[in-house]
């Protein structure tokens, strides 16, 4: 499955990308529950078997997408949170997350829109919450303040907020989201600096 060097190899990944691509395009024609593994090999133009090297079938199929989204997302957001931890927590901070988020799901902009608009949807709802709030993790001893609710509050939103910039056409456009923060996240951001400062 790999080169010696631990590099996965070309053939590999054009396969897994023909596989990836021919499932989002049947997920909008047909919706998940009426995939048939045979379809998506069908129109990936591969052989059941070369599909089973790579997964045990559709549902496995869609958690290694979700999962490998999640992941990158995690990672990106993640280095910014424990980069701002660093600084003084403020408006301009939280501005910079989310667009370091919205910048990292603009890459996979399309894979996004379709498994958060499908049947898939669920499952990738749970994905993106729990990253989110391992995300939210990282900076926990600071938001001892903050109780669980308000942290769902958040993370709901945020998920919200995510359907929507992928579901529109140039959603941030002319948005101030130093102004988006300050009004959203305001609160948190004041209960966070208190404890750090009662701490200090």
């Amino acid at each position: 499955m790999a080169k010696k060097d631990g590099t996965p190899d070309l053939r590999i990944k054009r396969t897994q990308k023909a596989i990836k691509e021919s499932f989002f395009e049947l997920i909008e024609e047909k919706g998940f529950e009426h995939i048939a593994v045979k379809d998506i090999t069908d129109k990936a133009m591969i052989s059941r078997n070369t599909f089973y090297l790579h997964y045990e079938d559709k549902y496995d199929l869609i958690n290694k997408i979700c999962d490998d989204l999640a992941r990158k997302l995690f990672f990106g957001v993640g280095k910014q949170l424990r980069r701002e931890q660093r600084l003084c927590v403020d408006v301009d901070s939280v501005s910079r997350i989310l667009k370091i988020g919205l910048s990292i799901i603009d890459e996979d902009r399309e894979a996004y829109r379709i498994l958060l608009t499908s049947s898939g949807a669920e499952l990738f709802t749970k994905k993106i919450h729990g990253i989110i709030s391992r995300a939210l993790d990282l900076i926990k001893d600071d938001i001892d303040g903050v109780d669980g609710f308000s942290v769902e509050y958040v993370v709901s939103g945020v998920i919200g907020l995510v359907k929507y910039y992928v579901t529109k056409e140039n959603p941030s456009e002319n948005v101030d989201f130093h102004r988006f923060a300050q009004l959203h996240f305001g609160t948190i951001i004041d209960s966070i600096n208190k404890n750090k400062a009662s701490r200090g």
